[in-house]
């Protein structure tokens, strides 16, 4: 899945991250694009919930508008239309495609440290995106991020993918459920079903086998070693993993102790020694 230059598997791919997106968090709009890997221009390649497809195809280059700020930095940007920018810069962005929105957040999707896509969510009420829908939507970011490692990882091997549960059955019981929310008017109940979906969900994407390694650090272990393997503080890694600086810090204390090290650098060394990290 997703090899490279498979346009229509990509494709496939970004319609249903941000589907999903937008039945996680509720979202008006959401948008997925694709970055290019020589000149990395972010191209919009899926929209859900837009009034029109005039989102379709936009493009932008790193550094400029929200895409692309999360391009060239690498995490991701929360901007606010109607007033004040909450992203970096502080500089108000315009969001082109007149879908009238007042706020939007951008994520990105890394493979080995570079972004391959973005992911966006926007809101169109004024009220700002709210810090449960955030670290909702990082949540997914860091699971589908998981699973391109993982699909990468069987394309370089040829190795067959390994499930601890059986993906079909969970993937046709998600799609049963979907069937169903369009037969039921009544709210509270499609509310049950969609936090039963997202359950599966999180239950394929968890279910991915880890690394083979030496020594046992669990797939949030592994998260918080990558960031720190890419430069991040403390500080950096909690915004992204949407926890406080505090667990990360707990989460760095067992990665010594399980390898042996005294410090970061030490861990990351280590951890590229025993291919834990790329």
């Amino acid at each position: 899945m997703l090899g490279p230059g498979d346009d229509k598997v990509a494709d496939d791919f970004l319609t249903k991250a941000a589907a999903r997106l937008r039945d996680r968090t509720g979202a008006d709009l959401t948008l997925a694009g694709q970055v290019h890997p020589r000149t990395r221009t972010l191209t919009i390649r899926s929209v859900e919930g837009a009034r029109t497809d005039a989102c379709l195809g936009m493009t932008t280059t790193p550094g400029r508008g929200t895409g692309g700020r999360v391009v060239a930095l690498g995490r991701h940007v929360l901007d606010g239309y109607g007033g004040n920018s909450v992203g970096t810069s502080g500089e108000p962005r315009q969001f082109t495609c007149s879908e009238r929105v007042r706020s939007v957040l951008a994520m990105p999707l890394r493979l080995d440290g570079r972004v391959l896509y973005v992911l966006y969510l926007a809101q169109r009420a004024d009220k700002p995106i709210s810090a449960t829908t955030t670290n909702s939507a990082l949540r997914y970011v860091r699971q589908l991020e998981s699973f391109l490692a993982q699909t990468a990882r069987k394309h370089q091997t040829g190795a067959p993918r390994r499930w601890n549960v059986d993906e079909r059955a969970l993937v046709q019981i998600d799609r049963e459920l979907a069937r169903l929310s369009f037969d039921i008017a009544r709210r509270p109940v499609k509310a049950r079903i969609a936090a039963i979906r997202d359950l599966l969900a999180d239950s394929v994407l968890e279910a991915m086998p880890r690394p083979e390694a030496a020594y046992p650090l669990t797939r949030r272990e592994l998260d918080v070693l990558g960031l720190v393997a890419e430069g991040c503080s403390n500080a950096e890694a909690a915004q992204r993993l949407a926890v406080s600086p505090e667990t990360v810090k707990a989460y760095l204390r067992n990665i010594h102790s399980k390898l042996g090290v005294r410090n970061r650098t030490e861990a990351v060394a280590v951890a590229r020694r025993c291919g834990l990290l790329p």
